[in-house]
């Protein structure tokens, strides 16, 4: 009897002991994953605080008079918030004009890269046709030269077009990226192939195929390519320094770097300047940020 019982319970006692170690190390196991996200956490606000101070420092001085701008001691708030800098800013230079310059140019070159760009990856990702993998990996090889480079042979090019001066050299190349023909090829060939067939076999030409099959799944491609076209040529710096001339050609890169000669020592000026060129861009992401994360990360349909 005494046997049997050493048995019937000594079965039990190992299964209580390793249940218990097993909880145990489950319990540690789950104490490190939470004292590792918290550091993870606090990592992360430790980088975003300091990102976001350059932007806090711009948006406060943009609102700070100069009798409070003057003081010796650095401030981080705004005793007495004044609008007086936006209105010298906007009274003083020609800043909504070259507002008007820099978005005209950013839509015509995002207009463009929206449109060609798909076309492009389309013909890339679904069609086959001679020497396609030798044309993509050479376009791609493009992206391997520094922009610095061509600077000259575009600058000369442009001469010999008589673009001197005009807003064609800031247009026409960019209405066509390498990345985006890239990127474009790569979200397009998540399409299922039997989805074009489909429309092939109902009598849809290719223009009807690009237009109403392909372009109404690439959203999330054609936000992230709007955004990032758009921020592209309106941040642009060099080539209007390059190619524009005349002052009221200018755009707002230009006119803000232009504001410390004008307005030297009046650095809420400059800043009020800095700020109202980062509105259309912030706008543009809190409307599309879903559309461009979803782009980057390969969503869309799957074979």
């Amino acid at each position: 009897m005494n046997v049997d019982k050493e048995l019937t319970t000594q079965p039990l006692t190992l299964n209580w002991e390793t249940e218990g170690k097993a909880w145990a190390s489950w319990t540690s196991l789950r104490r490190l994953k939470s004292v590792r996200l918290v550091w993870v956490y606090i990592a992360l606000a430790i980088s975003a605080i300091v990102l976001a101070m350059p932007f806090y420092y711009m948006l406060i001085t943009a609102f700070k008079s100069t009798a409070e701008l003057a003081q010796d001691e650095v401030s981080l708030w705004v005793a007495h918030p004044t609008l007086d800098p936006l209105r010298r800013l906007l009274d003083g230079t020609a800043y909504l004009h070259a507002a008007w310059n820099s978005f005209v140019i950013a839509l015509l070159t995002t207009v463009g890269n929206m449109l060609l760009c798909p076309l492009a990856g389309y013909a890339f990702a679904k069609h086959r046709f001679p020497g396609r993998d030798r044309i993509f990996f050479l376009l791609l090889s493009t992206m391997m030269v520094p922009g610095a480079v061509l600077l000259v042979p575009n600058f000369l090019l442009a001469r010999d077009f008589g673009w001197i001066n005009s807003y064609l050299p800031l247009i026409v190349p960019g209405l066509a990226s390498i990345f985006y023909v890239f990127l474009s090829r790569q979200f397009i060939s998540k399409i299922p192939k039997d989805l074009i067939q489909a429309a092939r076999v109902d009598g849809c030409s290719e223009w009807r195929i690009f237009f109403q099959i392909i372009l109404p799944l690439c959203r999330p491609l054609l936000a992230s390519i709007g955004i990032l076209s758009f921020l592209g040529s309106w941040n642009g710096f060099i080539g209007p320094m390059i190619y524009l001339l005349d002052e009221d050609r200018y755009t707002i890169p230009l006119v803000i770097s232009m504001l410390q000669g004008r307005f030297g020592g009046q650095e809420n000026v400059q800043m009020a300047g800095s700020l109202l060129s980062i509105v259309p861009a912030l706008i543009l992401f809190f409307i599309f940020q879903k559309q461009i994360v979803s782009s980057f990360a390969n969503s869309g349909l799957k074979e």
